[in-house]
């Protein structure tokens, strides 16, 4: 037994630095040949095709270095890498495969090219010097950026070592000393600047940093998607208080409540677009929850009212509504406008987390546009759990987390069509169905139902009329009935 034991521990060793030394290898030949091609703008690279078929496996070379790289980060492509290894060791070596690909890639892209024959510009003299330390100097700051994310994780050595050790690996947990005090994806900078600070310029060279530099602009994505996951609120409180790609200028805020004391007067002047829009959000939305309910004499809050546009609806169907909301210019307007049309609406200023109302005093809670903005989403939904009556139902609507979501209402809404303040929105804090369906059972809610909500048409003015919508990939409404309470405040 003790042989057979020695034998396989012997084996274990062997494979780790058969792996070790394959990864190691393969990484220092990658990225000696990319440091040396791109020195000489990719003019002495070993690929030796005549046209049109240089064309092709040029642009299969740069093509396979993205695409696989990408997906050998996704979940699909992590089951790929631990095949790539004995079966007993596949996970744990998972990450020293990943550096062996990747390195293999670069060292075909960068050894297998075939030149054009074009030099555009070759400097010379000073202007030589001066661009050489400039790309020595980008090469010691990805340097740095690789050790600052954890040298043993970037190279491959946590994997080999892992299991030569027969350890399990020991990941790092999330980078935020160093370069990454500076932004979040300081790796990728780096590397741009390599691409750009080379002495000679050929149209291969120019191809190699176009594609090489959008890819370091996407790629971080994917990556941060996964940070979110294994991090979780960590990575999105890091994530707000850090530029995304360069070190500067700071991120402009997300999730600002501001824009609610700063718009106040204007609430329902209509001169203010997204006002109009929020105004115009107010049908579709009442749409989908008179359906459901009968709000005469009906003890209703509208939790985070604003200026009182929900608040309003509701009290001209006879509901006993009061109004919350941390704004205190924004519940000052809507005391007023309230007052100016007769209706009687009790507003109060607080926020969801607190609630200054009775357990058990309400029969419905509305809350729009609301959930997204919200500190502490378990706090808020606790709250509305208390104040409902047994059997009272809660009505909502907010943003899910997807890709389409945070281009549609912050890349778009916010920063291209300007439909809404530039910072209103955190995309890190939209909320996909499961999770709010999980959160409000663990509040005592029965199932929700969710349906979809956007954009149906324009009207006169050319902004929005909204409606119920076949996907939710954007917008949805919902509501939940309360079965149970999980206490009461003393």
């Amino acid at each position: 037994m003790t042989d057979t034991s020695s034998s396989r521990t012997s084996a274990r060793r062997v494979i780790a630095l058969v792996y070790g030394v394959l990864c190691h290898g393969l990484f220092i030949a990658g990225v000696g040949m990319m440091i040396w091609q791109m020195y000489f703008g990719m003019s002495r690279s070993f690929g030796a095709l005549a046209y049109p078929w240089s064309w092709i496996a040029n642009g299969l070379l740069l093509a396979q270095f993205p695409l696989a790289h990408s997906f050998l980060l996704a979940k699909p492509g992590r089951s790929v890498l631990r095949r790539l290894a004995p079966v007993a060791f596949g996970a744990d070596l998972a990450v020293t495969t990943y550096v062996i690909v990747a390195s293999t890639q670069v060292l075909m892209l960068f050894s297998l090219w075939t030149f054009s024959g074009v030099i555009w510009w070759r400097a010379e003299g000073i202007a030589h010097g001066m661009l050489s330390v400039l790309y020595g100097a980008s090469w010691l700051l990805l340097g740095k950026a690789i050790a600052d994310a954890g040298i043993t994780l970037q190279t491959g050595l946590l994997g080999w070592w892992a299991v030569f050790r027969n350890a399990r690996p020991r990941y790092p947990g999330l980078p935020v000393r160093g370069l990454f005090r500076l932004c979040r994806q300081p790796i990728y900078f780096a590397f741009a600047l390599t691409l750009w600070t080379v002495p000679v310029w050929t149209p291969d060279q120019l191809v190699i940093a176009i594609v090489l530099s959008a890819y370091c602009l996407i790629g971080p994505l994917f990556k941060e998607a996964r940070f979110m996951r294994n991090f979780g609120q960590a990575f999105a409180d890091y994530k707000m208080s850090h530029p995304y790609w360069l070190p500067f200028p700071r991120p402009s805020p997300r999730n600002d409540l501001s824009i609610y004391d700063r718009f106040a007067e204007h609430w329902w002047d209509g001169s203010v677009r997204w006002l109009r829009t929020l105004q115009n959000l107010v049908p579709a939305r009442l749409d989908y929850f008179d359906r459901l309910v009968d709000w005469r004499e009906k003890a209703v809050l509208d939790l985070g009212c604003g200026g009182g546009f929900m608040a309003e609806a509701l009290a001209q169907r006879f509901a006993l509504v009061t109004g919350v909301d941390p704004s205190s210019a924004a519940i000052a307007i809507a005391r007023r406008h309230a007052a100016s049309q007769g209706l009687t609406v009790r507003y109060l200023v607080a926020a969801g987390e607190n609630l200054p109302l009775a357990s058990q005093s309400m029969d419905y809670v509305v809350c729009v546009d609301v959930l997204e903005h919200v500190h502490d989403l378990g706090a808020v939904l606790d709250e509305v759990a208390r104040v409902l009556r047994p059997g009272g139902m809660f009505l909502f609507d907010t943003i899910n987390r997807t890709r389409l979501a945070a281009f549609v209402i912050v890349f778009l809404g916010e920063r291209i069509v300007r439909l809404l303040p530039r910072g209103t929105h955190d995309p890190v804090k939209f909320i996909t169905p499961a999770e709010l369906n999980r959160l409000l059972m663990a509040s005592g809610f029965g199932r929700c139902d969710f349906v979809g909500l956007g954009p149906i048409g324009l009207d006169r003015r050319l902004d929005f009329r909204f409606g119920k919508l076949p996907t939710r990939s954007i917008m949805y409404m919902g509501q939940a009935i309360l079965l149970s309470r999980r206490g009461e405040k003393a």
